[in-house]
């Protein structure tokens, strides 16, 4: 955990001005320690005698550093000012973004009022990811070459599905990324902008005055667009008018919370989306997830439980193969080395839409099967079994039951 400037560890002064050079120090500590470490988010917690402040790396939250309770207002008016938010409103949530931050990073500010006073959770962007490719994504050679076929057919939806912090918007931009120097006219609806791509039009979603994402496609409609990027399906409205859109020669990519690419369709069936209309309209549904891999410097053997083993469908005479991380001084004790992103592509195959029509969620399942669909939890058991990633890593996050 890091050290605070010692200017800042003496007692709290008879007067602390909101913009004096302690406060500075620390938020750009904070922040500069986050961008190097590589952190998706920032938070920072108001307690009753000190505010910690702790970055998601690798998806898990880690302490960085603790700072007392008197300078916690006056860092929250430091970040509010950066994000152009009302320094006096205490009382309600507020939402932010600090343009032109260094390191090459956007940074998007959330407030929160607690009992011991705002939260700040800071999201950061980096410019970099906007442009990823999806062999960059490590989309393996197979779904890669299926799903630049996907992305150039002339109309249908294409689907991302997992769930939040997983990368789907990510992958959404990749997929932009792959066509947007073709001679097409796209359009993306995103609430909020997370990335902005030159040769494309972006659309911020703003429901306070009524520009809510159905609204918003209604009106992309009128404007002859090829390809439509909806940045989430949240609700019905919005899922029946990206399916009309789907269904009158617009290519549609958007993402939806689900678990895997199954169960999506069944998400969509809650949100009032005909089967019909799906076999129809659908042209893919990719899923993901981001798992954390072994650190190479400190992999051991690993036994893990029985049950784990049985319900993943791992032969115990390969449990030779297992490996975990104990924590080195390499991975900072975390026992991580990074994250890699697994998938899986499900395409609606006429056994596919059989399935649909008539079945459950197991004989979908089943259907894709036949098709040579391989599920998240098939692809990362492979990377346990290569000693990559650990199994109470892959039953944690790839695991979904019935498989």
């Amino acid at each position: 955990m890091s050290q605070l400037p010692a200017i800042v560890q003496r007692e709290k002064p008879r007067e602390a001005e909101p913009e004096c050079p302690p406060i500075v120090r620390i938020q750009k500590l904070i922040f500069d320690e986050a961008f190097a470490a590589d952190a998706s988010d920032i938070h920072i917690e108001p307690g009753q005698n000190s505010t910690r402040v702790r970055c998601r790396i690798d998806g898990l939250l880690k302490q960085t550093l603790e700072i007392p309770r008197w300078m916690h207002d006056n860092l929250v008016v430091r970040i509010k000012i950066l994000a152009k938010l009302d320094i006096s409103e205490r009382r309600l949530p507020q939402d932010g973004h600090i343009h032109g931050e260094a390191n090459g990073a956007d940074i998007r500010v959330s407030t929160l009022p607690t009992r011991w006073g705002e939260k700040v959770v800071i999201r950061v962007l980096r410019r970099g990811r906007a442009s990823m490719t999806l062999a960059q994504l490590g989309f393996g050679p197979a779904i890669e070459d299926r799903l630049q076929a996907l992305i150039r057919q002339p109309q249908g939806i294409l689907l991302a599905v997992g769930p939040t912090g997983s990368g789907k918007t990510t992958t959404l931009y990749a997929l932009i990324n792959e066509i947007r120097n073709e001679p097409l006219n796209i359009v993306t609806i995103e609430d909020p902008i997370e990335y902005e791509v030159e040769g494309i039009s972006q659309v911020q979603v703003n429901e306070r005055v009524g520009l809510t994402f159905a609204r918003t496609l209604r009106s992309i409609l009128r404007q002859d667009p090829d390809v439509i990027l909806v940045g989430e399906i949240r609700d019905a409205e919005t899922a029946a008018t990206a399916f009309r859109a789907a269904m009158t020669g617009h290519l549609v990519f958007s993402t939806l919370h689900a678990t895997d690419s199954v169960s999506a369709l069944l998400r969509l069936s809650e949100l009032g989306i005909d089967k019909n209309l799906m076999s129809s309209a659908i042209v893919g549904i990719a899923a993901q997830r981001l798992i954390r891999l072994n650190c190479r410097g400190c992999a051991e053997p690993e036994f893990p439980r029985p049950i784990y083993l049985e319900r993943l469908g791992i032969d115990p005479m390969d449990q030779h193969r297992l490996r975990r991380s104990a924590g080195c001084q390499a991975c900072k004790s975390t026992g991580t080395g990074g994250r890699r992103a697994v998938f899986e592509l499900l395409e609606m195959s006429r056994r596919v839409r059989e399935a649909l029509a008539s079945g459950s969620e197991l004989e979908i399942g089943d259907a894709a099967r036949e098709a040579g669909f391989s599920s998240i939890t098939d692809q990362a058991v492979e990377l346990a079994l290569a000693g990559r990633v650990a199994v109470h890593e892959v039953y944690r996050s790839c695991y979904f039951g019935g498989e």
